[in-house]
C-alpha cells in the first residue's frame, strides 16, 4: 500500500522573498521558506511578529509588496481551493444562526458545478470531512452552541470539505482546555500522516515539538526554520522574542 506522505511529497508550498509593507510599516521582510505535504509546521514569534500576515499573504488576503508565492511549482495568481486559512476562533460571527453540517457545507460552494446544486460526491465530501474531525454527532447543532475545540474542528471540516491541501491555522490551540488541545493534536496529526500540510501560528513554547514536526521563527523575517530541537536555541529565541524563552 503506497504511503500517503510518499504520494503528496511533491506538493510544495514556497514563498520566496516576501515583504509586506500596511503604508510605511514593514511587516515582512525577505520571508523565504519551503514547505512539503505530510509536515506540520508551527510559526512560533512574538506579537507583531508576522505570523498572521504571512498565513494571508499565502491566501492573498494581503497584497504584496513584492515576492511570490509558489504552490505545487506554479506562482499563485489567484486563490486556490487548495489552500485554506482559518483565522482565529473570535474572529468568528459564531452567533450566526447555522448547524454544523451548514458551516461544513461551506467548504463545497466554490466547486459545485454550473447548477450551484449539491450532488452526490459533495454530501459525501462533508459527512468524510466531519467524520475525520469528529463532529458528525454534531451535525444537526448551532454552531453558537459548541464549545471552543468542537467549534476549531467544525472549521477544519470546512476547508477538508473544500479539498484543500494545505491548512493555515491562525492560533488553534488558543482558549482551548487541556482535553480540546489533546485531541485536535491528534487529529491534526492524522491529517499529516495523510499527506497535508498543517501550518499553524502557535505560542506554547513548551508543546511545540510535540504537535510539529518543524518550526519557522519569525520576527519580521525568518530568524530560523527546521527540526524544534534545532530552531527553538536559546540565541535564536533571545532574536526572535528580544529575551531568552
Amino acid at each position: 500500500m503506497t504511503n500517503p506522505r510518499e504520494e503528496h511529497r511533491h506538493h510544495v508550498l514556497r514563498a520566496e522573498r516576501l515583504h509586506v509593507h500596511y503604508g510605511p510599516i514593514c511587516a515582512l521582510h525577505d520571508v523565504t521558506l519551503e514547505l512539503t505535504c505530510g509536515t506540520a509546521a508551527a510559526l512560533v514569534g512574538g506579537n507583531g511578529a508576522g505570523k498572521s500576515t504571512f498565513m494571508k499573504r499565502v491566501v492573498g488576503l494581503i497584497p504584496p509588496s513584492a515576492g511570490e508565492v509558489i504552490w505545487r511549482g506554479e506562482p499563485i495568481a489567484k486563490s486556490t481551493h487548495e489552500i485554506a486559512y482559518l483565522p482565529q476562533r473570535s474572529d468568528i460571527a459564531w452567533t450566526f444562526p447555522m448547524t454544523v453540517r451548514g458551516l461544513v457545507e461551506l467548504g463545497r460552494y466554490p466547486l459545485l458545478g454550473p447548477w450551484r446544486r449539491f450532488r452526490t460526491e459533495d454530501r459525501d465530501a462533508v459527512q468524510h470531512a466531519m467524520n475525520l474531525m469528529r463532529i458528525d454527532d454534531l451535525a444537526d447543532r448551532q454552531i453558537g452552541a459548541l464549545s471552543g475545540g468542537q467549534q476549531q474542528r467544525a472549521m477544519i471540516a470546512r476547508a477538508l470539505a473544500q479539498d484543500a491541501h494545505v491548512l493555515l491555522l491562525d492560533e488553534p490551540f488558543a482558549g482551548l482546555d487541556q482535553p480540546s488541545q489533546e485531541l485536535l493534536a491528534h487529529l491534526l496529526r492524522d491529517l499529516v500522516a495523510n499527506g497535508h500540510l498543517v501550518v499553524a501560528s502557535h505560542h506554547d513554547l513548551k508543546t511545540v515539538s510535540g504537535i510539529f514536526d518543524v518550526v519557522v521563527l519569525l520576527n519580521g523575517t525568518v530568524i530560523a526554520q527546521g527540526p524544534s530541537a534545532e530552531v527553538m536555541t536559546a540565541a535564536n529565541l533571545t532574536r526572535a522574542f528580544g529575551a531568552s524563552e
